[in-house]
């Protein structure tokens, strides 16, 4: 970097200040006097500084007075005396009392957080209270993840995730992300993962469909002893995450979100991600994670419509519609049909429903809506918040509860 050069290596800074300055500022400034032979006066009017003025200046910085140089006399000083901008720079800062270099350590920590987070978003998700108060967002999120700086955000939560391949502008789907992750890492599931295990287990989730309060936790917990983790948070505001797979450790983990508050969906999400466990297994372990998003394309190509065929068939295959859609508004006749086929009815509603739209053009939701069920039921044992804890670590103590002992 030659000496006209303006950017500052902020982290070369706080070196400085760590080991604190070799020379002072105004100590710097009568070795270089000497070495080009001037006096003050001289000095003085190549600045176009006052002798006087220009002498209090210099000690009162090294007293640690900001107020007492503008950037514009670092420039002219660091070009009369031959010297790169930075580490003029660092010596100036370098003689800053603890106060005023506090306030700069404040001002480097709101910009990481306003950098890597949606403040915003965080405040709409009630994780923080204050969108100006840097030091409460900071404590909170520190607290929040257990981290020792708020700097360790990058690389402890989600560390392996964000590279060239995830290179995400949304901050609020990235915490998401991060934190999702988090939890399958701190769960740690040790129960080895089977492909031919899971693929039987899979044939056999319908009949779960039809026990509102107990099927989703049956399932899920049955996908814990065979290798698969499965936690259920919140989608990420303004975006239409169903849900997402990842591979921690080694082993497939997913994410599953109460999108639009839809029974039907939360199973189709499920199988969904099941899909790309059984047979996208090879190419998450690069990835990491993907995440299937309502109306967004697949960035990573991973075999969506034919996940979305696969959880169709498991669910409630394409023959069985076939017979039930001529009767599909008489309740009591869809209702023993889904008893007949051991699902729920609120299946064979939205399948029926998204069948028109995707083959016909016709949005009939609105109309059958009423027998799309809630989530509430199937999810309140299982349904995570963690935004809403003081400490994520809260939540998944929680989860591997819910996870591994049957509640009453």
């Amino acid at each position: 970097m030659g000496n006209n050069d303006i950017p500052i290596n902020i982290s070369d800074l706080f070196e400085q200040v760590g080991s604190g300055p070799s020379v002072s500022f105004s100590e710097m400034v009568e070795q270089k006097k000497l070495e080009l032979g001037i006096t003050d006066f001289q000095m003085s009017k190549i600045l176009g500084i006052p002798k006087n003025t220009f002498y209090r200046m210099t000690k009162r910085i090294s007293e640690g007075d900001v107020e007492s140089l503008d950037y514009f006399s670092i420039i002219k000083i660091s070009q009369l005396f031959n010297l790169d901008v930075q580490d003029l720079t660092k010596t100036y800062v370098g003689s800053l009392n603890s106060e005023h270099i506090g306030q700069i350590e404040d001002a480097r920590k709101a910009n990481y957080i306003l950098r890597t987070f949606d403040v915003k978003g965080l405040k709409d998700l009630n994780f923080i209270s204050s969108t100006t108060d840097f030091q409460h967002i900071e404590n909170r999120i520190k607290s929040f993840f257990h981290l020792d700086s708020i700097f360790d955000y990058s690389h402890e939560v989600g560390r392996v995730l964000f590279s060239k391949l995830h290179n995400s502008n949304d901050k609020m789907r990235e915490l998401w992300v991060r934190s999702a992750f988090f939890q399958f890492e701190k769960i740690e599931n040790t129960n080895e993962f089977n492909r031919e295990v899971l693929l039987s287990l899979v044939k056999n989730i319908r009949p779960y469909t039809r026990y509102e309060e107990k099927g989703f936790l049956t399932v899920i917990r049955a996908l814990f002893g065979v290798g698969i983790t499965v936690i259920v948070q919140p989608s990420p505001p303004k975006a239409k995450v169903r849900g997402g797979t990842f591979v921690v450790n080694g082993r497939p983990c997913i994410a599953i979100t109460d999108y639009n508050n839809n029974y039907a969906t939360l199973w189709f999400a499920l199988m969904h991600e099941l899909f790309h466990v059984l047979n996208d297994l090879d190419q998450l372990k690069v990835l990491k994670y993907a995440l299937t998003e309502d109306g967004a394309a697949d960035l990573f190509l991973l075999q969506e419509e034919d996940a979305d065929w696969f959880a169709r068939e498991m669910l409630f295959p394409r023959e069985f519609m076939n017979y039930i859609k001529h009767l599909i508004n008489s309740p009591t006749s869809v209702a023993k049909y889904a008893e007949e086929k051991r699902v729920h009815p609120a299946i064979i509603y939205s399948f029926f429903c998204y069948e028109a739209n995707k083959e016909m053009g016709k949005n009939l939701y609105g109309l059958y809506q009423q027998y799309f069920g809630k989530t509430d039921t199937a999810l309140r044992s299982l349904k995570t918040n963690p935004f809403g804890k003081e400490s994520i670590f809260e939540e998944i103590s929680l989860i591997k509860k819910r996870l591994t002992v049957e509640t009453n």
